[in-house]
């Protein structure tokens, strides 16, 4: 191979390699997001009808009377999640309050400050909201 087509190659590499790596940057944390991300009442109800109609062979009759339930369901699910989110996170809120009279001041100023970051990173992820 002359020096001038390895250069080319070697050129072509670091192109791939640098597209990859901005294409990664861009869409990984999209991508996670999406992958985390507890489905919405309507995404779960209508994923579980589709399953039901296409192994059931479901009518439209049924489809009818099945798809308010589904959708119900679907809704008491969320609302189990977000409370029991809720329930950790004040679990965890009271065992913090426990811990804290064991702690130096200096201890306690960094607990405030761990909840603190912890909360903020609740917030944000798509996991826990």
């Amino acid at each position: 191979m002359s020096k001038a087509s390895s250069w080319k190659v070697f050129l072509y590499a670091a192109l791939v390699f640098v597209a990859g790596l901005f294409i990664g940057v861009i869409a990984g944390p999209h991508g996670l997001r999406m992958l985390l991300s507890p489905p919405t009442p309507a995404e779960m109800s209508s994923h579980i009808l589709a399953r039901l109609q296409h192994r059931l062979s479901l009518t439209p009759e049924q489809i009818a009377q099945i798809k308010p339930l589904l959708e119900q369901t679907s809704s008491d699910i969320e609302a189990i999640r977000e409370a029991t989110t809720k329930q950790v996170a004040d679990r965890i809120a009271e065992t913090d309050s426990k811990i804290a009279p064991f702690l130096t001041p200096e201890q306690k100023a960094k607990l405030d400050q761990m909840g603190i970051e912890h909360r903020e990173h609740m917030r944000r992820s798509p996991v826990f909201r």
